[in-house]
């Protein structure tokens, strides 16, 4: 390398570090929880990189409900009649499951020849104010389950629960067990005391979600942006200096890039959903302790009698271990088994150790109680 390009390299380095810290301070001021929209442009060019490809996984929109559509994944070469449901969380965007080529759970499991579907809840409205767990449960997930084995020509399914989506799908499976073949539970919050800074924060001593909610309808993205934020201050705002100390790495700039991306494309809560969460989960422990109910039926986690995988990442500061180990005591199924990774709650779906450590074993466990495909 020529000395004046190196020169003109250190310069732009310290403009960049320059206009970086500015636009930081720019989207502090701004009342911004994340800075990502105003720093990006920077980083795309100091790296000279593309926007991160996210959610490449060929797919087909095949049902919708409002807001809500059901995506089909479908293999090349299928080798398992057995589909996989994928349900995930109403805070934030599906795609965490379909992150990036070689760095995305549904295209690992598309490329072992799974028939896989993912519910996409989409923006919610007005409309999806007054929406409650039954309209989830009872309307939304049951329908993509039917469509599910519908299209896929099963006489059942592995549903996929990550996080909140598996608190709901746990919900939904033990009020309608028909359909279900395997039930996977990732990274999924169960004893809700045992929910960390979330648990202390929501207390009904110091959270009036009543009043929140009465205020606001559905909840707002800041305030949920607040919260996550909240753990990590510091972390919010140094680790973008980190990315140009890391500029040359073309791969490390696209996968931060990628989960910022993610990480600042959240949705509202609906309101009615959010209110019976924040009570019957976090503040009553009602959903761990059997005294939950839906359009009047109990949320009975004993129901569930299919075989069960938990999956915990033992870094997890969203579903701590604690908050997960519990599930396969409450459930009835003799099936049962615990996996453990050295991973944080979003490092199950997008971690390097993924493709290699963490996948396959999921999809063998999968694989091992799933009917293989056969042409009709």
């Amino acid at each position: 390398m020529s000395t004046q390009s190196t020169t003109q390299r250190l310069r732009s380095f310290v403009e960049g570090q320059i206009d970086i810290s500015r636009e930081i301070m720019q989207a502090a001021q701004n009342g911004s929880m994340s800075p990502y929209h105003y720093v990006k442009p920077f980083i795309l060019r100091a790296a000279d990189v593309g926007e991160p490809p996210l959610a490449a996984t060929p797919h087909k929109v095949v049902y919708t409900n409002g807001k809500m559509r059901l995506l089909r994944f479908e293999p090349k070469v299928r080798k398992h009649a057995t589909p996989i449901l994928f349900v995930y969380s109403l805070i934030n965007r599906y795609y965490i499951l379909d992150f990036l080529p070689g760095r995305s759970l549904i295209e690992f499991m598309v490329g072992q020849g799974y028939d896989v579907y993912a519910i996409d809840w989409g923006t919610p409205g007005a409309a999806e104010r007054r929406m409650g767990w039954d309209d989830v449960l009872d309307v939304l997930i049951k329908n993509a389950v039917k469509w599910t084995l519908r299209l896929s020509g099963a006489k059942d399914l592995t549903m996929y629960g990550y996080c909140m989506g598996g608190t709901m799908a746990l919900a939904y499976a033990s009020l309608h067990p028909q359909g279900l073949r395997n039930f996977v539970a990732q990274a999924t919050p169960v004893d809700f005391h045992e929910g960390g800074v979330f648990a202390e924060w929501t207390k009904p001593s110091r959270f009036d979600v009543d009043a929140l909610v009465d205020a606001y309808g559905n909840v707002p993205i800041d305030l949920m942006e607040t919260g996550f934020s909240s753990m990590a201050p510091i972390q919010r705002m140094t680790k973008w200096l980190e990315v140009f100390r890391r500029i040359d790495d073309r791969d490390f700039v696209t996968t931060f890039l990628g989960m910022e991306h993610w990480a600042s494309d959240n949705v509202e809560f609906p309101g009615e959903v959010y209110r019976q969460y924040i009570k019957d989960c976090y503040q009553y422990n009602n959903f761990c302790n059997g005294r939950m109910k839906v359009a009047g039926q109990t949320v009975d986690l004993s129901m569930i009698k299919v075989p069960l995988l938990n999956i915990i990442a033992d870094n997890d500061t969203i579903a701590p271990p604690k908050s997960s180990e519990i599930l396969n005591g409450l459930v009835s199924s003799t099936d049962k088994e615990i996996m453990r990774f050295p991973v944080g709650h979003i490092g199950l779906s997008t971690s390097s150790k993924g493709p290699k450590q963490i996948w396959p074993k999921i999809a063998s466990w999968i694989a091992k109680r799933s009917d293989p495909f056969t042409e009709a």
